[in-house]
């Protein structure tokens, strides 16, 4: 043992040797051997006192980094009060709304279908102010974030927040996390509270509201679907009572009920009148051949002639611009076109009438809960390490930022001069 402290000592010596003239600078101490350590020793009075210099680096080390990690150790060692965390997980399906793949395409087989946009509107939701106000209708919000025993910073109202609505609204975003996943379409929702029984209540009570708006949505569909359908009924009535009015008046103005059929019995007029008239001809070129001098020639051409003016009256009659039977019957085609398009068209509408109110009769959207909310039996937050940690990082960052701003400008001082 003696060997080895020999051995210890020899080696500290060279260290030692060069420690004592640095030591003796800095405090002032005479060293051994010097003309100011020959002599007795001086007294207290006579001997120089030891002061402690801080630089600024130190002082600004010890201000921007050492006391604020060292009042974060204090507060989350000794001050901060344990909160409990109690989580949820919901999904909103739809009727109709396909899923594929991974987690939702099991969904998918048990029936439950996302729908993702009414996940969002869900989830806008329980993070809003209306929320708050009907979660504060239901429960004591203010008492159970203000529980004895809740620690200054952390309970509500504290340093920071007031007892005002819209500061109960941001602590209140502070305490309740919505996390909707894109890919499985659930929603998970984590309510932070200072006892874990007010956590699941308030959660259960979120889920709640959750319901009662997708109960809502769910009565805007069905009503709107409903009114929309409705509206094309009376519409389609009101089209096929139209096109009715119009041929009625056609009729009345006409003097006729269909032109068509009187076109068609216009046509066999003309068609008897052409086959008569060819056969009086045909007889009357018989007579001219075989008795020219006949009293039955002149008789004939008075026939003929009467019944060449009867077809060419008949023919005005169909094919006059202004008021002719074509001209009629093209407009009462086209009033008789409208009429078949306005009775398809309400038949159309009273289907998907009858489609909508089928549709209403059923549930359009859910709020299915995967996870009901538990109590928790664990302090989850906060995270104490992990504050001391990011509370010493942080300033270490400041004062490395400040450090070299201020290195910065003593250099640029330094080189104006």
């Amino acid at each position: 043992m003696r060997q080895r402290f020999e051995k210890i000592s020899r080696r500290l010596r060279p260290v030692v040797h060069v420690a004592r003239p640095l030591a003796a600078k800095h405090f002032r101490l005479p060293l051994p051997g010097t003309a100011d350590d020959v002599g007795t020793v001086p007294d207290a009075a006579s001997r120089p006192r030891r002061t402690i210099r801080l630089s600024w680096s130190h002082a600004a080390f010890l201000l921007l980094v050492a006391l604020p990690t060292l009042v974060s150790a204090l507060y989350f060692g000794l001050i901060a009060t344990d909160r409990f965390v109690s989580e949820s997980t919901f999904v909103v399906r739809s009727a109709k709304a396909p899923l594929s793949g991974g987690l939702g395409g099991l969904l998918q087989i048990v029936g439950i279908t996302r729908s993702q946009d009414d996940s969002y509107s869900v989830q806008e939701y329980l993070l809003s102010r209306d929320a708050v106000t009907a979660l504060s209708q239901r429960l004591p919000l203010r008492e159970m974030f203000n529980r004895p025993g809740a620690d200054f910073v952390a309970r509500y109202p504290n340093l920071i927040r007031g007892p005002s609505e819209e500061e109960l609204f941001q602590y209140y975003k502070s305490r309740v996390t919505v996390v909707h996943g894109a890919t499985t379409g659930l929603t998970t929702l984590s309510v932070e509270a200072f006892r874990p029984e007010d956590s699941v209540e308030i959660n259960r009570t979120l889920l709640g509201l959750g319901e009662a708006v997708v109960n809502r949505m769910n009565e805007r569909i069905r009503a709107d679907a409903i009114r929309f359908a409705e509206t094309e009924v009376k519409r389609g009535e009101e089209r096929l009572v139209e096109t009715q009015i119009a041929i009625t008046e056609f009729r009345n103005r006409e003097l006729m009920f269909d032109p068509s059929q009187n076109s068609l019995f216009i046509a066999e007029l003309i068609g008897r009148l052409s086959s008569e008239l060819a056969a009086v001809t045909a007889q009357l070129r018989e007579i001219e051949a075989s008795s020219p001098n006949s009293p039955q020639i002149s008789g004939l051409q008075r026939r003929i002639g009467a019944l060449e003016g009867q077809i060419t009256l008949e023919r005005r009659r169909v094919s006059n611009a202004s008021d002719g039977l074509a001209e009629k019957v093209a407009g009462y085609e086209r009033l008789n076109l409208q009429r078949e398009f306005a009775v398809k068209a309400l038949a159309s509408a009273m289907s998907s009438l009858e489609v909508a109110r089928n549709e209403a009769r059923r549930q359009q959207l859910y709020l299915e809960r995967v996870v009901e909310p538990h109590v928790a039996d664990f302090a989850e937050r906060p995270h104490r390490l992990r504050g001391v940690l990011l509370t010493f990082a942080g300033s270490l960052l400041l004062f490395f930022v400040g450090w070299l701003l201020f290195a910065g400008v003593r250099e640029h001082a330094i080189k104006m001069k």
